[in-house]
């Protein structure tokens, strides 16, 4: 029996907040209540990865006919209609779209929770105001979502959902994030950055949001007979604009942490070359 998509949300929001709030305990020191975040996050994202691959198995899912293709030629968008990828349904995934909806609802509570304690705010309305202006991209970036993934909730409520297997997939970006927070930690341990740490984050990063893109626009053109990249050309114009500012957000951060990842070691270089000539 399906479950019903708005109390997910709900019980996912309320059960992370009671979380948060058990971890924190009677400490309110904003660097607490940064460090319980991040160890939500990590724990979630994890948790997400590993149920993602579980329920993006063909088995989960109805009206699949992954074992056939329909090649189609021309230049105009692909006949969706028995697309797997598009068409498939799935409860557990239709679940798990609901449950990071009301994480995504969590976080954004969480953020600016931790705003109102870090800046000594009178209340949330200010702690918001604040965080969208010292970080309006990540604040825009989690309300975006979660409107997106809350507006998917009606469709499945109503039985109309489409797309589900490629928005479930797209959940795997978030594969990077606990090995952003155990970057953070060895920071924080070691008192400066961690060469290693910088460079496997980079790679992981790269791995999972790029790679993503491509193993979902594989998938979606196996059906057709069609590339990766012939596949994206034939998609509507939207899906395309979609797509393509996905994998642009994401090149932006990944080469705004190249370039520190760079910069920090040549000035790490220069300043051994400098000791080493001051012997």
């Amino acid at each position: 029996m399906a479950l019903n998509p708005y109390a997910t949300v709900a019980a996912s929001s309320a059960a992370y907040s009671i979380l948060l709030r058990s971890l924190i305990g009677n400490e309110q020191p904003s660097t607490r209540i940064r460090l319980c975040i991040k160890v939500i996050s990590t724990l979630h994202s994890a948790a997400t990865a590993l149920i993602v691959l579980y329920a993006l198995k063909p088995s989960r899912w109805t009206n699949e006919v992954a074992l056939s293709t329909n090649p189609e030629a021309g230049q105009g968008n692909l006949d969706e209609s028995e697309n797997p990828v598009i068409r498939g349904r799935s409860s557990l995934a239709n679940a798990l779209t609901a449950w990071e909806t009301g994480y995504l609802l969590y976080d954004t509570g969480a953020l600016i929770y931790e705003t109102k304690q870090k800046r000594q705010l009178n209340n949330h309305t200010a702690a918001l105001a604040s965080l969208a202006s010292s970080s309006p991209v990540l604040l825009a970036h989690h309300m975006l979502l979660a409107a997106a993934l809350g507006y998917l909730q009606t469709y499945i409520a109503a039985g109309r959902e489409r797309g589900v297997w490629v928005i479930v997939a797209f959940l795997l970006m978030n594969a990077s994030n606990p090995v952003l927070h155990i970057r953070y930690w060895i920071r924080q341990r070691r008192g400066r950055p961690s060469l290693i740490a910088d460079i496997i984050l980079m790679l992981t990063f790269a791995a999972f949001r790029f790679g993503t893109v491509g193993w979902v626009l594989k998938r979606y053109g196996d059906y057709h007979g069609l590339g990766p990249w012939q596949a994206f050309l034939r998609l509507r114009r939207s899906c395309q604009i979609g797509t393509a500012a996905l994998v642009g957000v994401n090149g932006v951060w990944w080469l705004t942490l190249v370039r520190s990842i760079v910069r920090r070691a040549l000035m790490d270089g220069r300043k051994r070359n400098s000791m080493l000539g001051s012997i």
